[in-house]
């Protein structure tokens, strides 16, 4: 039925368009509520045949995918993004193929079939396109008039729904498939993809090489892997299969030490699951641009900043990374999260098998530290969405903090809730029965209660399907008359109570056995009274590290005292640490000064480090200065890091002066001594930190902290040389630290019109470089200075950046920046503005409804 209202339709639109912007009634968006995507066919096996021509940033590629209908259909619909569709076929049940119909809106191909598939039916889809310049989904780096030096290099980041930028599938994580790539490229290059290497053909007149990879296990589009470049490659067996590492030729000598522990992950993986590692090889690619790491299946995509020389390598190495990584080979690739809102399964996994393997590698002190720092992040991101959440408004919003330390956390309490012997089984029972499958929560909670034969329910509504987390407050009381302990418990989060068991241990003599309790705790406030031989030495409140909580506790200053000094825990240690920070009396700052000499782990050092930077005075400043002899590099850090507090002290300014001009070993030391020099301010600081501009060090770690040191002195005669810094002529890896600092000396230092418009211009030519994370940066920087509105020369360029910029986070970077520029813009301004936009709206309905009166005339010509 057709209506002669529609034009007046647009009308109306526009006029609620412009009462909004006139009134500014703000809309309050709600996240659409997200679900598994319908599967009404399963695709089989993918096979890409690509000619990949790296210079040009092009693609000339033919994709077959085998499917068969599950229901009956009538269309077949792919998601293929931006992909420059030459034509579509398709064969049924092996039989030869032919042209089909179908519409392609830039997003997804819809193939319109002359006869419904059947139930059970096979076809084979052939689609022969070319990819051009991609926005997404597939990278090409390479030399620049800016950059000469970059590699040559092509790779592929598909994680969360991106991989259909460069071939049409089901981009969703519950399609499962294999997958075949044949890539043809020049002489010189490497190929890698997913699986076994099936041949490798070399054209001599063509000048060209054809790699065959097969992936013959099914695993999720997103974790299609293509990576072309020159690359130095090395080899060792583990069990039978090959492990890789590929490089670019310049850090050939970095792969013994960076990769050492691989095949002892591989090790410790395989038999603790209780699963060996499930793919035909097992390769580590570093790239040239590429940010962290992708457990691409079997193989998986990292950073060069993975890659060590021997000076980095001193207090810093990229186990954790890789580890993070490999552990994904079963978490994520072999059991996949079935839809987004279940990520955790992923993330949170690989969160937790990282620092199993530290725990492995390095002892329980590690561990612990490394599960503390966890739960710090997960407090503070996990209070306002639950883990599995259902409303969300992309994808890549479920990569947060939810996903991977509070998913880390769950897996955690469930192991001290188990014991190992229980939790090891549960974790194998899953695997095995999940293997090359999806996985929701429930497919763990079944496992878990299948082997423990206990109820989990109520935890996993708890801790996956609730937001936040126990704010306990912990009293304890010494009734000496009665011989009783007395410990109030208090939930003083608004949320209702969570459920947990709560281990309590007293600590006596050295010769008397601790007293243990555990008590279920199911109230938002109870009290234990608990009979002990005489009053304990040690209180100690989830001694284990069990729990994901905020605690409080209240105790005397003696059980604080012993803690800190005694604990074998060091989380309890920090946290003593922590509760001593806050004390005001000079004796409790001596004894922080005594534990920080006299602790011998380094993890407790740098918190206490930490807490005395916090309390100040003498006896704290002295401390610290003679922590800067630590033999322990990363407590050195702590301490110059915390002398920056002690500004116009000296003695300080003397003893960072002389680490920041005679330097350290560690990279590291050095680098937040030159930082800490800067917040410092002394007289004479800026030459000092220019002449530290000319130091060469891996990944520019010198001359980056030489720029936040400048930008730490707040002053605006160092805004020219930054803005010189922050210039495509000078180290890439330099540049962030420069727009940082541009940053930092806004806020503090009085800056001209002229001046101002000198940082507006280095940001704005900041943000046409090729990096997505420098323009994050240039970007985010510009939308922190003060007083944005005069930054509206910038607004332009956000605008277009905001329409079209191929990373997602680079466009809402822009949109908050121009949303802070706006706002700070007077009345006046705002109104001609809005007055241009009814201009302009006007305009464009009028066009619109001159295009509907012609459709309808045609139309009704038809009739």
């Amino acid at each position: 039925m057709r209506s002669s209202h529609r034009p007046s339709f647009v009308v109306w639109i526009v006029a609620v368009g412009l009462s909004s912007l006139l009134w500014s009634v703000p809309a309050v968006a709600e996240e659409p509520t997200r679900f598994a995507a319908d599967r009404p066919i399963d695709c089989l096996h993918i096979k890409l045949t690509l000619n990949v021509e790296v210079e040009q940033k092009h693609v000339d590629a033919t994709a077959q995918l085998e499917l068969v209908a599950l229901r009956q259909v009538s269309t077949i619909t792919l998601d293929a993004q931006e992909l420059d569709i030459r034509a579509v076929g398709l064969s049924r049940n092996g039989g030869p193929a032919s042209s089909v119909n179908y519409t392609n809106d830039g997003k997804q191909i819809e193939i319109l079939l002359s006869e419904p598939l059947a139930a059970g039916e096979k076809v084979t889809v052939i689609v022969e396109y070319t990819v051009d310049k991609p926005t997404n989904g597939l990278h090409f780096f390479g030399p620049t008039e800016d950059e000469p030096d970059v590699p040559p290099v092509v790779w592929s980041q598909g994680e969360s729904v991106y991989n259909s930028y460069w071939f049409p599938c089901f981009d969703n994580p519950n399609e499962r498939q294999t997958t075949e790539l044949v890539v043809t490229t020049r002489s010189g290059f490497q190929v890698s993809s997913n699986g076994r290497l099936v041949s490798r053909t070399e054209d001599q007149e063509a000048g060209t090489v054809t790699y065959h990879w097969l992936q013959d296990k099914p695993h999720v589009a997103y974790l299609v892997s293509l990576i072309v470049g020159e690359f130095h490659i090395e080899t060792e067996t583990w069990r039978g299969k090959p492990v890789e590492y590929w490089v670019h030729p310049r850090f050939e000598e970095r792969i013994a030490r960076s990769f050492r522990n691989t095949t002892r992950m591989l090790d410790f993986f395989s038999d603790s699951i209780g699963v060996e590692y499930p793919w035909d090889r097992y390769a580590q690619i570093c790239c040239e641009g590429f940010g962290g790491g992708m457990e691409n299946t079997a193989a998986t995509t990292l950073g060069n900043r993975a890659l060590h020389d021997a000076r980095s390598f001193i207090d810093n190495d990229s186990d954790g990374l890789i580890a993070h990584e490999l552990a994904h080979q079963w978490w994520g690739d072999l059991l996949t999260c079935r839809d987004w809102s279940h990520l955790w399964l992923n993330e949170g996994f690989a969160s937790y098998f990282e620092a199993l393997w530290e725990e492995y590698d390095l002892g329980p002190d590690e561990f612990a530290y490394n599960m503390f720092r966890k739960a710090s992040r997960a407090r503070r991101g996990g209070t306002k969405r639950p883990i599995v959440d259902r409303a969300y408004s992309h994808s890549r919003s479920m990569f947060d903090s939810r996903a991977y330390p509070k998913g880390a956390w769950v897996l955690h309490m469930v192991r001290r809730r188990l014991g190992d012997d229980l939790f090891w089984q549960a974790i194998k029972r899953y695997a095995t029965d999940n293997a090359y499958k999806t996985v929701e929560t429930v497919d763990l909670r079944k496992a878990i209660e299948s082997v423990s034969g206990r109820s989990f329910e109520r935890f996993f509504y708890d801790w996956t399907g609730r937001p936040g987390h126990p704010e306990l407050s912990a009293t304890f009381k010494w009734l000496n008359d009665q011989k009783l302990a007395s410990i109030t418990l208090k939930q003083t989060q608004e949320s209702a109570a969570f459920h947990f068991p709560l281990k309590l241990e007293f600590t006596f003599a050295e010769d008397t056995a601790p007293v243990i309790l555990t008590h279920n705790v199911t109230e938002k406030e109870q009290t234990i009274y608990h009979p002990l031989p005489e009053a304990p030495r040690l209180v100690r409140v989830d001694p284990d590290q069990s729990i994901l909580m905020e605690l409080k506790e209240t105790k005397g200053h003696d059980l604080w005292k012993a803690q800190l000094l005694e604990d074998a825990s060091p989380v309890a240690r920090i946290r003593a640490a922590r509760h001593f920070e806050k004390s005001r009396r000079d004796s409790d700052h001596t004894l922080l000064a005594e534990a920080l000499d006299s602790e011998s782990f380094w993890a407790v050092k740098k918190e206490i480090a930490v807490s005395l930077g916090e309390v100040g005075g003498e006896t704290a400043r002295d401390a610290l200065i003679a922590g800067l002899g630590f033999e322990d590099p990363k407590a050195r850090r702590a301490c110059v890091e915390a002398l920056a507090s002690f500004e116009g002290e000296e003695a300080v300014v003397g003893a960072v002066k002389r680490m920041v001009v005679d330097g350290d070993a560690s990279y590291y030391v050095e680098a937040a001594a030159i930082e800490t020099f800067g917040r410092l301010k002394p007289d004479g600081a800026a030459g000092i930190l220019k002449q530290a501009l000319r130091r060469v060090s891996d990944r520019e770690r010198l001359r980056s902290a030489a720029l936040t040191g400048l930008g730490n002195l707040g002053t605006a005669d160092v805004i020219p040389l930054l803005c010189e810094w922050t210039g495509s002529d000078k180290p890439r890896l330099a540049r962030p630290s420069a727009i940082r600092a541009l940053g930092r000396v806004a806020k503090e230092a009085y800056i001209d019109d002229e001046t101002y418009k000198l940082i507006v211009d280095a940001l704005t030519e900041a943000m046409d470089d090729t990096r997505s994370r420098l323009r994050s940066t240039a970007i985010r920087t510009l939308a922190s200075l003060p007083e944005p509105a005069r930054a509206r020369s910038a607004l332009a360029k956000l605008q277009k950046i905001a329409a079209n910029d191929h990373s997602d986070r680079v466009r809402r970077a822009a949109e908050r920046a121009i949303e802070a520029i706006k706002k700070g813009e007077p009345a006046k301004l705002q109104l001609t503005e809005l007055r241009e936009d009814v201009k302009n709206l006007t305009e464009e309905n009028k066009k619109l409804t001159d295009r509907l009166e012609k459709l309808e005339t045609r139309l009704d010509g038809e009739d």
